[in-house]
């Protein structure tokens, strides 16, 4: 028995037995009044006609007299039942609109619903913890992916909305607190299907809190958590937390991208995207005196990728605290710190804003950010311009200050984990890559932007498995050599090269970063490609398709049919017997076919 039956039945025991008794009463009464036939004869209603006669003056339907008038007797009886009967009609009602007005019996009825629409998913899923500014952002890039997921919000008008969101399948949500391991299981924590947890509340204990249970009461799931405080971190990481996300951290390690190679940079920023959207232009960071308002957890990120660099950084902090920390740091003696809040004018001329090269507005205040921001660029307008964006609605106001970067913590965080959970070898290529040197990173965006236009591409794995491809595993089983540039052939008629790049191939523990078209694939290799979708469509059919795979590697047309196969293949050999010897070379196109 549900919890929503058993408050009903609790709440309307009492209303039932008085419908019953009300009932009871009226239908043994006018059983056992007297009434009066057509022909004066004394009769008596019957249980059926009684109950007939009841039930519709109960309900104020007033059918009429049957099937004699009655007698002054029953009308009185009547008029006894119709305000028994009435009164208990009253009181049922008014139990019911009180039980529906419960906030438990929602609760329960909310609980009950959310219970049959996560029975009703069949794949695997996602429970995402957390429905702000983040985990939106998240179900959006994920549902676009057609990744099925589950939400656990504790804030019940958030929850509300997963109705006006438009996504590409239905996103079950339950109200709970995501801390209460019970509510953890009832939003599918130990369902079979569930895949992974994603802790992406705003507070970093519960967060903390959520990795733990979901350890605890489900060691095999894949947890992945936010965190914006180094102590959660590495308490996260102690309860085998899979992945802990610091935005601040994220943006920081980007941003030393740009400063170490604005291609490095480009190329994270492509493949990381949304795709599909407008390619972004590269950033050019110059070398020179830079000023940091605001040195928490942001700040303090950055100045340390610019001291990385030898680059001079004044602080503009107000808190005295920091500032005798900061100093007492044999490191930081060529580096200013000023007490102030950074967006007047007095502040940034003090700390050399007409002769800096760049400016990081990184307080937690949007308000001050953005008035750092318009100062600053009035007294310097060549300042680069980094800005920390709080909250998601003020996008507009941000973008309008044309700044160079913006740091906004749910589109980082929703990109990263994006990233882990669609293409988790795309973290290991960028992490390679910020080692290898400006040429390489020049080229893998020449080679890139030759083939993706101007949106940022699709990206995507492939593993040579008989799982996932069936007609390659297999030619590549029988020892025949398919290299890189056989599966970027379309199979079509017109054999055109499709719109992909390979970035790394994974072998065992060896890695190559951007392989050339002549590599030859061997079983079990990890590809990491970006393009077009049409690309990857193209591609995964090809790899599933055994007349696809002949196709590329012979560009013949060969039927499916075993007997049209041998036909097909005798009518080939005729033809070649009329042709002169100089027109069977044929290279590179084998006629053996699967």
């Amino acid at each position: 028995m549900t919890v929503v039956t058993s408050l009903i039945l609790r709440q309307m025991r009492m209303p039932f037995i008085i419908l019953i008794l009300g009932y009871s009463i009226a239908i043994i009464g006018m059983t056992l009044t007297p009434g009066v036939d057509a022909q004066g004869n004394t009769w008596y209603m019957s249980i059926f006609d009684a109950f007939y006669f009841v039930s519709f003056t109960a309900t104020t339907i007033g059918f009429g007299e049957i099937p004699y008038p009655l007698s002054a007797a029953q009308k009185m009886w009547a008029l006894v039942t119709i305000y028994v009967t009435v009164i208990s009609w009253l009181y049922a009602i008014g139990k019911i609109l009180s039980l529906f007005q419960d906030p438990t019996f929602k609760e329960a009825l909310i609980r009950n619903t959310f219970s049959k629409n996560l029975s009703h998913i069949h794949e695997p899923f996602i429970l995402i913890c957390g429905f702000g500014e983040t985990g939106q952002a998240l179900t959006k890039t994920l549902t676009n992916k057609f990744i099925r997921t589950v939400i656990i919000e504790q804030d019940n008008n958030k929850i509300r909305t997963l109705d006006l969101q438009q996504y590409l399948v239905f996103v079950p949500g339950m109200q709970g607190d995501a801390k209460n391991p019970e509510h953890l299981l009832l939003a599918g924590l130990q369902n079979k299907l569930c895949t992974g947890v994603i802790a992406v509340t705003a507070s970093d204990e519960t967060n903390l809190k959520i990795a733990i249970t979901s350890k605890l009461l489900n060691p095999d799931i894949s947890v992945v958590c936010r965190s914006e405080l180094k102590e959660y971190e590495d308490n996260m990481f102690s309860f085998g937390t899979n992945y802990v996300i610091n935005p601040f951290e994220t943006f920081a390690n980007t941003f030393g991208m740009a400063l170490q190679s604005p291609s490095l940079h480009l190329l994270y920023d492509w493949l990381t995207g949304v795709p599909d959207t407008n390619l972004s232009n590269p950033i050019y960071v110059t070398e020179g005196h830079w000023i940091i308002c605001g040195f928490g957890r942001f700040g303090a990120e950055i100045f340390k990728h610019l001291r990385n660099y030898n680059i001079r950084v004044t602080v503009i902090e107000p808190r005295q605290e920091l500032r005798d920390e900061f100093q007492s740091k044999s490191e930081n003696r060529d580096c200013d710190f000023i007490l102030g809040t950074g967006y007047d004018a007095h502040t940034l001329t003090l700390a050399g804003v007409e002769n800096s090269v760049g400016i990081v507005s990184g307080t937690n205040n949007d308000s001050n950010n953005l008035s750092i921001i318009m100062t600053a660029c009035e007294l310097n307008p060549e300042l680069f311009v980094v800005a920390r964006q709080n909250k998601k609605d003020n996008e507009r106001l941000f973008k309008a200050t044309h700044a160079n970067l913006i740091m906004q913590p749910s589109d980082i965080i929703a990109r990263k984990i994006r990233t882990l959970l669609t293409t988790p070898l795309m973290l290991e290529f960028l992490e390679k890559g910020s080692k290898q040197d400006q040429e390489w990173a020049n080229i893998a965006v020449s080679r890139i932007s030759g083939v993706i236009g101007n949106s940022r591409p699709n990206t995507w794995t492939i593993k040579i498995e008989e799982a996932t491809t069936r007609a390659l595993y297999k030619v590549l089983k029988y020892g025949r050599m398919i290299r890189i540039e056989n599966i970027l052939q379309d199979s079509t008629p017109n054999a055109k090269t499709l719109n992909a790049v390979p970035l790394m191939i994974k072998r065992g523990n060896q890695t190559i970063l951007m392989p050339t078209n002549e590599i030859a694939l061997k079983l079990d290799d990890e590809l990491l490609i970006c393009g077009t979708e049409d690309a990857k469509l193209s591609m995964i059919w090809t790899m599933n398709n055994i007349h696809s795979i002949n196709y590329i590697m012979t560009y013949e047309d060969m039927p499916d049919s075993y007997v049209f196969r041998k036909l097909f293949t005798f009518w080939k050999k005729n033809e070649r017997r009329k042709k002169p010897r100089t027109q069977l070379t044929h290279q590179n196109k084998p006629d053996n076919h699967l």
